[in-house]
This record gives C-alpha cells, structure tokens and sequence, in this order.
C-alpha cells in the first residue's frame, strides 16, 4: 500500500512537471494548469491502477489456478466505473492442490482464495462432490463427510468443472 502511494505522488509530480515545462515554452498558460496537471496525474494514475489489478493479480497466480468468480463494481464517487466497472473482488482456486477424500475419489477437497483489492487473501477449504455437483464447507477433522450441510452456490458448476473434469 505504500509503494502505491508513492507512485501516486510520483505520477502527481510527473504531471506538473510536464506542465511546468510546457508552461516554460508557452508563456501565456495559466498558473493554475501545474496544479491541475498533478490532480489529474494522481487520478489517472488511481484509475488505471484500479483497472488493470485484476489482471496483474491474476497473472502472478500459478498456471494451475483457475479463477471461477469476478465482482465487478461500480460507485458513485468513481464515476468511469459506470461505464466500464471494475473487478475488485474475484475467487480463485488451485487445482492441483485438489485432493480426493474417502476411497469413491468422488469427493475431493480444495481450497477457494479470495482476493479483494487493497485487502490480504482469505482462504477457505471446501470439499466438493462430483457425482452430484454440490460443495460443502470442509469439515473439522473428526467430523463425517456424509454429516455436512451439502449445497450449491452461485459458482459451484464452475468450481466443479474446474477440479473435477481434471481428476
């Protein structure tokens, strides 16, 4: 987050920079220009920021994970966003650290990481069974499989194609 702020005020003093030169060059520009160019240096620099995160976050995953949602935002204090909204959330899983529980092979645990902007990732273990499509929160070690509150969610057809096509 630091390193961010840092670029956001060099990107601010960048802009003014280019205007002052100009300004050195055309006599008759306004004042007003130096400290308009750094704001709209700082937004600019936030805006595209926010618009490529996703796919820069995305890329440092390994080749074996499979994002199976993405949240795309809009607000109203980020009025471009309207027209083009912005993945600020999204869900991802690793397929190859999916391993089969029980002797069937039918159900198989994963892990879902979730990643929001500016936030640390969140994981959480499910478990995932292939033969009917459903997924259920893993449970403590001394709990039964059979004994879990089985379901479906919004992304449960994705995350059962992306793990149980592969087994």
């Amino acid at each position: 987050m630091i390193w961010e702020f840092v670029a956001t005020l060099s990107a601010g003093i960048g802009a003014a920079g280019i205007m002052m030169m100009i300004r050195l060059f055309i006599k008759k520009l306004p004042k007003w220009l130096v400290p308009a160019a750094a704001g709209l240096g700082m937004i600019g620099f936030q805006v595209h920021s926010e618009y490529t995160w996703f796919d820069h976050t995305r890329s440092l995953l390994p080749k074996s994970a499979v994002v199976v949602a993405e949240v795309s935002e809009s607000a109203f204090y980020r009025p471009w966003s309207y027209v083009k909204p912005q993945v600020l959330k999204f869900v991802a899983i690793d397929s190859a650290k999916t391993v089969p529980v029980g002797e069937s092979g039918q159900i198989l645990q994963t892990n879902l990481y979730f990643f929001e902007r500016r936030m640390s990732a969140q994981t959480l273990p499910i478990l995932v069974d292939c033969q009917s499509g459903l997924q259920a929160n893993a449970p403590a070690s001394d709990q039964a499989p059979t004994k879990l509150a089985w379901g479906k969610t919004a992304y449960t057809d994705r995350i059962v194609q992306a793990i149980c096509t592969e087994k």
